[in-house]
């Protein structure tokens, strides 16, 4: 077969790979939005840039080797695929100096009117600089290497090396069958191991981030309260986040013949929500056990202080709409809170009670400068009989089968059930709600969903 022959076809062969490729890396990245599937994407986009570049770059040395820049994107994708696997950092912007002094050198030569090899070669030197130098490192930082990680090791080290080799052979025509064959070969193994090196780390990714979330999951799971009997009061709660984290917030904290009933809940859900979640807590707890005699506004206004501090230095732009509620003694209560309304059902006329929760403007955490003069407080009492309901909007909010469009559930359900329940226990009536949210969502919730109930008994608290 005539030389022009094999090397068309060597051509083909090496842009149909790098075309699967590109398209493997996109499905890859579509489905999955790891970074490192993005940079696979990148390095095959790229290669095909490069190929395509170096193909028009033809009139000169200096115009062939300028063909050649685009591929130190490539080779500097790879050293970063390369690197995920030993936690080795690979900086841009020492490989670009490095790329712009080679690249100064080479134009300084062609002026000059240097032979062809030195004036390339400090250029394509720089190329394969961060594959060559991230290899290196990889190799010194002890790390166990699996054998996709050896390969493709293996392949970065070989494609810096063809990089280089690029001033030796490409204005000789008679290796160019040589070049292009020794081009494909290791596209092919960088084909293989690439993508397994990438699939390895994600799948890394994926276990150590769920048991990150099992460690939250049951952080949050042992700080939500029992419902035990309180003297005087009967308790029933609920807390399910929507997923392994919820950004729901409830507490009971008692000191004494004082009883704190806390309801949160934070913008967003999931993990970072969850953190949100726990700094409260922590914070909320912090506060009570520090000032045993503080008021519900003033525990909002010190949490609010704390929060916003904490979220800004994290750059966290959430909040959390809180109710502080405090019984003092026989039921009687001072509440606190910027959230959903309070539901309160009254034996004596048996009716229902909205009570709404304005007490200060925003969520906490979210403007740190409100003054202790921005928070109100109110009073309530719970006679024999009498139950309130607290709640998050992952209650009312629930959609009809998971979709807002179709309605939300609402107020009305949660005041028909007080009234249907009155007289039965609270677990009952817990019970009865959640089976009504069950049928209204089709058990697909997209928040996550947190109340309590507390109903007044005949004894008093001692």
């Amino acid at each position: 077969m005539p030389t022009d022959a094999v090397i068309r076809n060597l051509l083909l062969l090496y842009s149909g790979v790098l075309v699967i490729n590109v398209l493997l890396s996109a499905v890859l990245w579509i489905r999955d939005r790891n970074p490192l599937f993005r940079a696979l994407l990148v390095v095959w986009t790229w290669t095909v840039v490069s190929l395509a570049f170096s193909g028009v770059m033809t009139g000169g040395t200096l115009a062939t080797i300028t063909g050649l820049l685009p591929t130190f994107a490539v080779n500097l994708m790879f050293a970063r695929v390369l690197g995920s696997t030993a936690s080795v950092a690979v900086p841009i912007k020492p490989y670009l100096g490095m790329l712009a002094a080679g690249y100064a050198t080479t134009v300084i030569l062609a002026l000059i009117d240097q032979g062809f090899t030195v004036t390339t070669l400090p250029t394509a030197i720089a190329i394969a600089m961060p594959s060559l130098v991230t290899a290196v490192r990889v190799l010194r930082s002890g790390r166990r290497l699996t054998t996709s990680t050896l390969v493709l090791l293996t392949g970065c080290v070989l494609f810096s090396l063809h990089n280089i080799d690029f001033a030796f052979l490409r204005d000789r025509p008679s290796a160019a069958t040589v070049g292009f064959t020794i081009a494909t070969l290791i596209v092919f193994a960088l084909s293989v191991a690439a993508p397994a090196v990438a699939l390895e780390r994600a799948t890394e990714q994926r276990a150590r981030l769920a048991t990150e979330l099992d460690v939250a999951r049951r952080i949050q799971s042992r700080i939500i309260p029992n419902d035990v009997p309180l003297p005087g009061l009967e308790m029933a709660s609920h807390v399910h986040p929507v997923e392994s984290v919820g950004g729901d917030y409830l507490d009971v904290y008692r000191d004494g013949d004082r009883c704190w009933f806390l309801l949160g809940d934070v913008t967003g859900h999931g993990l970072g929500a969850g953190l949100v979640m726990l700094m409260a807590q922590s914070t909320m707890s912090a506060l009570l056990r520090l000032r045993p005699d503080i008021s519900p506004r003033e525990l909002n206004f010190f949490a609010n202080r704390v929060l916003a501090a904490n979220l800004a230095r994290l750059q966290e732009r959430r909040h959390l709409t809180a109710v502080s509620l405090l019984r003092t003694r026989e039921n009687r209560f001072v509440v606190s809170g910027t959230h959903d309304s309070l539901l309160l059902y009254r034996a004596s006329s048996g009716t229902v009670e909205i009570r709404e929760m304005s007490h200060f403007p925003v969520g906490l955490g979210f403007a740190p400068d409100l003054s202790q003069g921005d928070f109100g407080e109110d009073t309530l009492e719970l006679f024999p009989g009498d139950t309130l309901l607290m709640f998050t909007d992952g209650v009312t909010e629930a959609a009809r089968d998971g979709d807002p469009r179709a309605g939300l559930f609402g107020t009305e359900p949660l005041v028909r059930l007080l009234e249907q329940h009155a007289s039965n226990p609270l677990s009952q009536l817990k019970q009865e709600l959640l089976d009504e949210l069950d049928r209204f969502t089709g058990r697909a919730y997209d928040d996550d969903v947190t109340f309590v109930a507390l109903r007044a008994r005949e004894e008093t608290v001692a």
